[in-house]
């Protein structure tokens, strides 16, 4: 009897969970793509999971920098300052010395939705506009520090190369500088390069991926050499776009683990690391590894600097030795009914 409880348990539980998984996948499968190195080599990345900042500091320890900061990007500024962004209208920055403040105090109907953003050394800020989804529209556009906000480029939700308004994006994610002054973009299954006049052109030959779980390609950097490192989410994997355009995949992350951002330091490579979908659940539940950084040196050696443990690891596993222990015994001791009653029989 306790056999069968625990087999329809099991049963009811799957489908619970597998209903669960197709009912808010869209919602619970997002994860941030910022990661950055300071001026003295610590690495600092957003885990949207707990809204929370995390650094690795250079001896290589796991250190809590801020909570309920909900950033996808992290933007490192001149001077060493690195920047986050709240999606409801307000900018922070993480000064060298480890203090944080508020550069861009909460600001009603913000017209940036600051999903993804990216601060130039003039102190504008470029971001998609707010609201894309409701209006169909889809627009790179610029906020001057005197708060004025102009359109660089994008229209109407689409893929097309032009300048201005003739240009079309379906979502921006990525955004980094280009040691030329433009402006590279991750926007859906594309990379795009923009420059300061607005013009927008597609690299790399076109779709580099296709969609997987509602995600596609995620943060991008680009080396001084001109080589655009792309997070391909969907994939699995690293790709490089040489100045050529040419196409290598640099690293394959394997089933369990998705690239989703990328920050470079001379010739090497940090990697933020999340789990896939549908894993990628377990980190919303705090359960297990679900967020790692590891660095692929010039010589292709790539180590894990850190990994993140949810909150309820611990609990989850406890429970789980139980359930675990809980079924051996029930089959122990059916085993040994099933034995008695042979053993009776026989007598009989």
């Amino acid at each position: 009897m306790l056999i069968l409880r625990l087999r329809s348990f099991t049963i009811i539980f799957l489908a619970a969970f597998a209903l669960f998984l197709f009912f808010t996948e869209k919602v619970w499968a997002h994860e941030g793509w910022g990661i950055v190195v300071d001026l003295q080599g610590q690495v600092y990345f957003g885990d949207i999971p707990t809204n929370t900042i995390w650094k690795i500091t250079r001896e290589g320890k796991l250190e809590l920098v801020a909570t309920n900061q909900h950033s996808h990007s992290l933007i490192e500024g001149d001077g060493g300052n690195i920047y986050g962004a709240h999606e409801n209208g307000s900018v922070w920055r993480i000064a060298p010395d480890g203090s944080f403040s508020e550069i861009l105090p909460l600001t009603r109907d913000f017209p940036l939705s600051l999903h993804s953003f990216i601060i130039d050394r003039n102190g504008i800020i470029y971001s998609m506009n707010a609201g894309s989804v409701q209006s169909g529209q889809v627009m790179l556009l610029k906020r001057m520090p005197d708060g004025q906000v102009t359109t660089l480029a994008g229209s109407t939700r689409g893929h097309r190369d032009g300048r201005g308004g003739e240009a079309q994006f379906t979502g921006i994610d990525g955004m980094a500088w280009a040691p030329d002054g433009s402006l590279y973009l991750t926007d859906g299954a594309y990379v795009r390069r923009v420059t300061m006049d607005g013009t927008v052109r597609t690299i790399g030959g076109g779709e580099l991926t296709s969609e997987s779980w509602g995600e596609d390609l995620m943060g991008l950097a680009v080396a001084p050499r001109g080589d655009v490192f792309v997070a391909d989410y969907s994939n699995r994997r690293i790709l490089k776009i040489a100045p050529d355009e040419s196409i290598q995949t640099v690293l394959e992350t394997g089933w369990v683990w998705s690239p989703t951002g990328i920050s470079i330091v001379g010739e090497d490579l940090y990697i933020l690391e999340h789990l896939r979908m549908p894993l990628v659940l377990l980190g919303n539940f705090g359960i297990g590894a679900y967020a790692r950084v590891r660095k692929i040196s010039p010589d292709g050696t790539v180590t894990t600097l850190a990994t993140v443990w949810g909150r309820n690891t611990r609990i989850f596993s406890i429970v789980l030795i139980t359930v675990i222990a809980l079924f051996v015994l029930a089959r122990r001791f059916r085993k040994q009914k099933k034995m008695r009653r042979i053993h009776d029989t026989d007598a009989a």
